[in-house]
């Protein structure tokens, strides 16, 4: 019940990204959708900056304090990081507008479009209370609250890009995307006030002690943020750079399509057992329910990435239009890394409780530290387009064989049969992989 939750809650984030998507690629072309998935890209990255890494820091605190059932310890920890949060983002959003032109020039290839910049720090906010609201959400292993904020920005997002688009343009669909998020998470807490009424209802002064405890593992957060999406948008603001926006706007569909899927195991992983395990004592207790979930989240998930590798071509035509087929091969390469991905966080998911920064942060980083080496490498020797989709393949690989060896020496090991069942499932992704991308 609870994965079906946090897929219906991609389910709703992937329909809404759709209705968008077709809008934004009848009105402005494949040059609209690198545009606006470029500033995504920024506003993000940004976002989670602003977030302080706290997104990683406030399950496992929230988990461990409701393990103790120390309900006083809830709100400390949640009214800390709103206001350290709250000082961060207004940092960062006046950075952002103050220098615009250059984060333009940068990241679009075009100085002049500083103003869409501009308007998407509105999402450098939205991006932030996301972060700080999922960690509330999965500190409480509450699967229920996610879906009501991917409802409330889908509809938000749905609704302002039909109405701003065919009249604004560009800045309309910029401005759609940027305001979402900041929509979604009102509305949700709106909603959801009774469940959380002891945390948000009454203020309480920021606590230093817990403040610096969440900031140890919020800057490893951090430092992941920072690493992970700046090594894909500064690998994206090179592929502007040389072979256009155009080139940009396939990648995004292919990217959007391939993160969609993977998402609907993220939700499941972070919402529910990154805050269920963080509640056990011990390599052995993590290693016993690794195990457990193994076999059902990989089968779903060769499952998932099957069926999406063999409904790209009509996805993409049918759901941005005809000129994106030609995203296809991007996406098959591109679904190959993300299902390695998805793998490696079924068993590294537990490394933070388990083992701390020093166990989960080279795990984490192995995989945007792959994906930067491989582009650097692939670009270097003319792969032009495909590199990113290569990269990204290598990457997720990569990724795969550092959790494997190292959670096994943590203590959490799989038996034979898991990997003899990760190797059957993993075959027909695979061959499908090679049959779409020859």
């Amino acid at each position: 019940m609870r994965f079906a939750l946090g897929a219906a809650t991609i389910g709703v984030g992937v329909l809404g990204g759709i209705a968008r998507n077709k809008w934004v690629a009848h009105h402005l072309g494949a040059a609209g959708i690198g545009i606006v998935g470029q500033l995504t890209a920024v506003q993000t990255w940004l976002g989670l900056a602003a977030a302080l890494g706290l997104g990683i820091a406030l399950p496992p605190a929230f988990g461990a304090a409701l393990g103790q059932r120390d309900e006083d310890r809830v709100r400390r920890i949640a009214w800390t990081a709103f206001q350290a949060v709250a000082i961060a983002v207004t940092i960062v959003a006046a950075f952002g507008l103050l220098f615009a032109p250059v984060l333009a020039s940068q990241f679009l290839a075009d100085a002049t479009l500083a103003p869409l910049v501009r308007i998407s720090m509105l999402g450098v906010l939205g991006y932030a209370m996301h972060s700080l609201a999922s960690g509330l959400f999965a500190g409480h292993t509450d699967v229920r609250a996610p879906l009501t904020l991917a409802i409330a920005s889908a509809i938000t997002a749905v609704a302002l890009t039909f109405a701003l688009v065919p009249g604004w343009g560009t800045p309309g669909a910029v401005l759609a995307v940027s305001v979402m998020l900041v929509v979604g998470v009102a509305t949700t807490f709106a909603i959801h006030r009774r469940r959380y009424a002891s945390v948000i209802a009454r203020a309480v002064p920021m606590d230093r002690e817990i403040l610096r405890s969440l900031l140890r593992v919020g800057a490893a957060g951090l430092l992941l943020a920072l690493v992970d999406q700046g090594v894909m948008l500064m690998a994206r603001a090179h592929l502007v750079r040389t072979e256009g926006v155009e080139a940009n706007g396939l990648l995004q569909a292919g990217l959007a399509f391939s993160q969609q899927v993977g998402s609907i195991f993220y939700v499941y992983l972070t919402n529910y057992v990154l805050g269920r395990v963080s509640q056990l004592q011990g390599a052995e207790a993590v290693r016993d329910y690794t195990r457990r979930h193994w076999r059902p989240l990989i089968g779903l998930a060769a499952l998932a990435f099957t069926a999406a590798l063999l409904f790209a071509d009509p996805f993409l035509r049918l759901f941005y239009s005809d000129r994106f087929a030609a995203a296809r091969p991007l996406a098959a390469w591109l679904l190959l890394g993300e299902y390695a991905k998805v793998t490696a966080q079924c068993w590294v998911i537990s490394a933070l409780p388990l083992g701390g920064l020093r166990l989960w942060l080279p795990l984490v980083l192995s995989f945007p530290i792959g994906l930067g080496i491989a582009y650097a490498l692939l670009s270097g020797v003319g792969a032009g387009s495909m590199a990113l989709p290569w990269a990204y393949a290598c990457a997720g690989v990569v990724n795969f064989l550092a959790v494997a060896i190292q959670m096994s020496r943590a203590g959490v090991t799989l038996r034979a049969t898991d990997f003899a069942l990760l190797a059957a499932a993993s075959l027909p992704v695979g061959v499908l992989v090679y049959v779409i991308a020859r």
